[in-house]
């Protein structure tokens, strides 16, 4: 399984602040099935992460997990905050592509007052940038206007849910909010935005089958989601085709 969206590099952001502590992540990771990650740090105005030095980071990382016996691939991104985005030179930007690919993983504000962040989205899209949103099932803008995530994916845009998103952690609104995504086929990556080995870790395997009840049948796209799409948007190929949406007993969406 392929995790494109996780804070995994110590010392850069919120997420590990130690080696030993990323390691132990890594660890989490490779016992529950993820062969991939993408080392998507903050990019915003209070990490101030320079992009610049991530390969070097990634790097010695890598070198700790060889030297650990931790079968891993790892490759860099960024997470980045709209407000960052046009302070990056050409070169930063394409250093942040996930995995060096086309794409890009934006964060989707968790501010409820973002409220033209759908119309500036849009119009860096005209130039071209292939976009990923990352947990955009946690922003209050397209909870209260779903409408707007659907012209975004209409558009061209991918969605990247969490896991935790799916488990609850971020309660029960998000969480709602994720199956009717899922629901109307909107989704198309899963991630664990993983920040820790504790209280938010990595792992991509159990999410979708706490959806069955509500979703009967969702647990067949695992793979989908985990896997073939990720590995796709890496590529910067076409998407796969998606599998069935699920059986019959899917209820009618609430939109």
């Amino acid at each position: 399984m392929i995790d494109l969206h996780c804070h995994v590099l110590p010392g850069l952001d919120d997420g590990p602040t130690s080696t030993f502590q990323a390691l132990a992540m890594a660890r989490i990771a490779v016992a529950s099935g993820t062969t991939t990650l993408v080392a998507t740090p903050h990019i915003d105005v209070h990490w101030r992460v320079n992009p610049v030095d991530l390969p070097r980071r990634a790097a010695a990382f890598s070198q700790a997990l060889q030297q650990e016996g931790i079968e891993l691939e790892l490759h860099i991104g960024g997470e980045i905050a709209l407000s960052r985005l046009a302070d990056l030179r050409p070169e930063e930007l394409d250093g942040l592509r996930l995995g060096g690919g086309p794409y890009l993983l934006l964060e989707s504000p968790l501010s409820p007052m973002a409220g033209d962040f759908d119309m500036l989205l849009l119009t860096i899209h005209a130039r071209g940038e292939p976009i990923v949103l990352a947990h955009p099932e946690r922003c209050p803008l397209f909870q209260q206007e779903p409408e707007r995530l659907i012209r975004l994916v209409e558009a061209g845009f991918l969605c990247s849910i969490t896991t935790g998103s799916l488990l609850g952690q971020f309660g029960e609104s998000v969480r709602r909010f994720t199956i009717e995504l899922l629901r109307e086929g909107l989704v198309h990556d899963l991630a664990s935005d993983c920040h820790d080995d504790r209280q938010r870790p990595p792992g991509l395997a159990d999410a979708l089958a706490r959806a069955e009840h509500e979703l009967p049948g969702i647990a067949a796209q695992q793979r989908w989601l985990t896997t073939l799409a990720p590995a796709a948007i890496l590529a910067g190929d076409p998407l796969p085709p998606r599998p069935p949406r699920g059986d019959s007993a899917w209820r009618d969406s609430a939109w």
